[in-house]
């Protein structure tokens, strides 16, 4: 596995390349920005990754999440490991059906040190912002504002304690969901989560 994982990052930094290898993410949610972020993460040579969804494959989701017809009524948890393991397996993958609360979240939160939010309704992003924000031992990466096909120049971030917040902020969800839209605010979240692990985020 090694020599395939050598020979696939090796347009890479090596010394990234380590520090990825060594790194442990969590991702809350495998939709739209979800299934998007944990691919970009495994491509870029993430070692380890846990998958947390209780949802299932819906014709909808086809415009922007990654499914195929073929895993319409499949777990999106279970489906994005499958696919993360047939294309990189040197990837360790994690997969479970779940409906993240404040309980359940206590029973995963000691998996990893980074999270990254990929819920598409207010409550939960919030609920995952209260649990987290403030915490010393943990870093929580959240998307905000991803319908429609706002201006590159809205989207911003924001950096509120341990909680790094990427977005525009302001968009509204009767404006519809674009891949093109969603997948950017996607590699932006784990844009923030590779340079955590390489060492030199600074919030910008």
């Amino acid at each position: 596995m090694d020599e395939i994982r050598e020979k696939v990052l090796k347009r890479q930094d090596p010394i990234v390349n380590e520090k990825l290898k060594n790194a442990k993410v969590s991702i809350l949610g495998c939709g739209g920005l979800g299934s998007n972020i944990a691919m970009t993460l495994a491509r870029s040579g993430i070692g380890e990754l846990f998958l947390y969804d209780y949802d299932i494959v819906e014709y909808s989701n086809l415009n922007r999440q990654n499914y195929t017809l073929d895993e319409l009524g499949g777990s999106k948890a279970y489906l994005t490991k499958k696919k993360i393991e047939s294309t990189l397996p040197y990837v360790k993958c994690h997969s479970k059906d779940i409906y993240l609360t404040t309980e359940s979240m206590d029973t995963i939160v000691d998996k990893t040190d980074i999270f990254i939010e990929a819920f598409d309704n207010k409550e939960s992003k919030t609920m995952l912002f209260d649990y987290f924000v403030g915490r010393k031992d943990k870093l929580l990466i959240t998307g905000s504002g991803v319908s429609g096909l706002g201006e590159l120049s809205d989207i911003k971030i924001k950096q509120i304690e341990n909680v790094t917040m990427i977005g525009d902020f302001n968009s509204n969800p009767n404006d519809g969901l674009y891949l093109a839209y969603v997948s950017l605010i996607a590699n932006l979240e784990a844009l923030v989560a590779i340079k955590i692990i390489k060492g030199d985020y600074n919030g910008k």
